[in-house]
């Protein structure tokens, strides 16, 4: 069903406009891409993207929309039979995942061309990409990071080594390109995808298990203490504390 809920050639104009919209705006972003090229590439009039879509921003949001759901649907990074697995193995199908949207295909898929342009200039969509796609994301990476660090390691434990780990497949979002031109024999290898997941998995597992050892193994008290967000209300106690203590100098 297309996104307005409409059936027959109203749905089928409207799923037209979402792929050619996907196209355009994966090649030039929302800015540059032109709504006259995207419905000559629809077979539709420029009527009817205001008709399904309201406008410009609208058909850009929907397309955002769509895409997310392609992305779940064809690269799903959760679900309950890989939560059952090792840690281990969630985190090797989770880096399979993020490949496969950035290599799986001879381009990288318009959702993840669109991201890289509002990473380098957002829109006001760029919230409802960071709420609908990016940060589920991360909290998937990161309970899969804790479960491997284990229970000694702090926040900034965790974090590091998401970051860490992330940096890895991150790069093929913005230098796909350099990777093919500097590394040709291993871009064009048809295993390049599970040589890569088997590459970044051993690595990163790796280090954090050397991580994990080396929390365990060290006391307790010789541990700085764990970063934890401050309590509701404390910036506020504090903030008046300096108030009446200024008060006082006064």
């Amino acid at each position: 069903m297309p996104p307005n809920g409409r059936a027959g050639e109203d749905g089928a104009t409207a799923q037209r406009l979402l792929d050619a919209a996907a196209h355009e705006f994966a090649l030039h972003g929302f800015q540059a891409g032109r709504i006259r090229d995207i419905v000559d590439a629809a077979g539709a009039n420029l009527a009817a993207v205001n008709y399904h879509f309201g406008g410009k921003e609208g058909l850009y949001q929907a397309t955002l929309a769509h895409l997310a759901r392609r992305a779940r649907d064809e690269w799903p990074f959760d679900s309950p039979e890989l939560r059952a697995m090792p840690p281990e193995d969630q985190l090797r199908a989770f880096v399979r995942v993020m490949l496969m949207r950035y290599l799986g295909g001879p381009k990288a898929s318009p959702l993840s061309r669109i991201l890289a342009h509002e990473l380098l200039d957002p829109t006001p969509a760029f919230g409802q990409i960071l709420k609908g796609v990016s940060q589920p994301q991360w909290a998937r990476l990161v309970q899969i990071v804790r479960d491997l660090l284990g229970p000694r390691a702090s926040e900034d434990d965790v974090s590091l080594a998401t970051l860490s780990t992330a940096s890895q497949w991150v790069f093929f979002l913005f230098g796909r390109r350099m990777f093919e031109a500097v590394f040709p024999a291993l871009a064009t290898d048809p295993d390049v995808v599970d040589r890569l997941v088997d590459h970044i998995a051993f690595s990163s597992i790796a280090a954090m298990r050397a991580t994990r050892e080396r929390l365990e193994a060290a006391p307790a008290t010789s541990r700085p203490p764990r970063r934890r967000a401050p309590a509701e209300g404390t910036e506020k106690r504090r903030g008046t504390a300096k108030g009446e203590a200024k008060d006082r100098r006064i």
